[in-house]
């Protein structure tokens, strides 16, 4: 397959935010410790570790990402959807970058023993994340990279168009959740993320293939 990438500023910003915490742990190698937490539970104790080599490396290779999602955009089969929602995917790149950065960064500053609040950090910027992406789902186009893909909306134009105007506000709720889950301690904060997230993931999923039985009968 032959195609031409046109790079940006942006891209580079993207990909730069996603990288700086793999930057950050050979800056701070020294001063990081052999073995680095990496997982948090409800109440933000740290139940995972990997080693520092290790984590560094899962850095470099979640830094990555931006970059795998520019390649993505020019490998589907339709790329030219993709100039009229160009604007939601950038946001969902840098969006992503940010989250990524975020989770990194914290993850080094909590083992150099700055007790951050992890789980409240990731809820939040993940409710944002989607309330944001949520403002955007209409001017999504049909693709097989990026949005709502069922069997059902990717056969019909019309089923993939309202699934996406009704799956917007269905992330936003999935978004909101997460801002009250990172005011909540413990298990009740996961609890409202992932309730709220599960209704925004199943939601559109069920009303595409309602919809797309409804339209066929």
């Amino acid at each position: 397959m032959k195609f031409r990438m046109q790079w940006s500023l942006m891209d580079v910003f993207a990909n730069l935010i996603a990288l700086s915490p793999a930057i950050g742990g050979l800056l701070l190698y020294n001063r990081l410790p052999d073995v680095l937490a990496s997982h948090f539970s409800f109440n933000n104790t740290a139940d995972g570790y990997m080693s520092k080599n290790g984590s560094i490396l899962m850095m470099v290779l979640l830094g990555l990402v931006p970059l795998l999602l520019r390649l993505s955009r020019y490998m589907d089969p339709n790329r030219v959807n993709f100039e009229k929602f160009a604007k939601a995917y950038e946001v969902t790149r840098v969006g992503t970058s940010l989250i990524i950065a975020i989770a990194g960064w914290g993850m080094l500053l909590y083992n150099l023993n700055y007790r951050l609040q992890m789980t409240a950090i990731i809820y939040g910027v993940l409710g944002l994340l989607l309330l944001v992406l949520g403002n955007y789902m209409t001017q999504v186009q049909p693709n097989f990279t990026f949005g709502i893909r069922t069997p059902w909306t990717l056969s019909n134009p019309e089923v993939w168009r309202k699934t996406h105007r009704f799956g917007g506000p269905m992330m936003m709720l999935g978004g909101a959740s997460g801002l009250v889950a990172a005011w909540v301690d413990g298990v009740a904060g996961t609890v409202i993320f992932l309730t709220g997230l599960g209704i925004s993931v199943v939601a559109p999923i069920l009303y595409s293939f309602l919809l797309h039985r409804k339209l066929n009968q």
